[in-house]
């Protein structure tokens, strides 16, 4: 990458550090200045307050070394694709002209992850580098395959990821106690693939400069 000004977008919390946790914490390492985006705060059971949610990002991001995140503060009604999500991403990219953009994966079934990433699409067609991460976990059923294209070896930081997960105490009430070692088998499994111990993967968008 050229630059090294980076945004992750995530539809919730969590989905950046599921999906990319140990890729922003090697990029913070390096020097790169990554910025979350989180758009909405979704209240999935008693312990998922608005503030609560907003903190457990907040540690997270301090954890994995990145930029505290944006919360776009939007309703899960108002995650909906129209002119004004994706208005309210590009003023963000104008504001921090990115060389590269992570957002989530569209074949995820989940709509809120399909309406974000739809978006961020549409306000990136300037952009140099896009990205889309893995699925979250737990997911739902979808009929597209995820196709990696790029990998990041994230030996050196699976901890981090670990702790980053961690900071999420809310999500383990709902998803339980395999939520964080689900999440960690996967990148074994991703690592396996480029003979490292652990990794993430990518869908590739569009690159031009790297």
């Amino acid at each position: 990458m050229k630059s090294k000004d980076i945004l992750a977008f995530g539809a919730h919390p969590d989905d950046l550090e599921i999906g990319m946790g140990g890729t922003i914490a090697k990029l913070s390492s390096n020097g790169y200045q990554i910025q979350p985006v989180i758009a909405t705060l979704p209240n999935f059971v008693k312990t998922d307050t608005k503030n609560g949610r907003i903190s457990e990002s907040i540690l997270s991001a301090k954890v994995m070394g990145c930029k505290s995140p944006i919360f776009l503060d939007l309703s899960p009604e108002e995650m909906v694709f129209g002119r004004k999500l994706v208005s309210m991403i590009d003023s963000i990219i104008k504001k921090h002209k990115p060389d590269s953009v992570f957002t989530q994966w569209h074949g995820d079934s989940h709509q809120d992850h399909q309406v974000l990433t739809k978006s961020v699409i549409s306000a990136c067609r300037d952009q140099n580098n896009l990205f889309m991460y893995e699925t979250t976990i737990p997911g739902g059923i979808t009929e597209h395959s995820f196709r990696p294209q790029l990998f990041v070896d994230i030996a050196e930081t699976i901890e981090i990821k670990k702790n980053a997960l961690e900071c999420f105490q809310s999500q383990f009430v709902r998803c339980g106690d395999m939520w964080i070692p689900a999440i960690i088998g996967r990148c074994s499994y991703r690592g396996y693939q480029i003979d490292s111990k652990y990794a993430e993967a990518f869908e590739v968008i569009k690159i031009t400069k790297w």
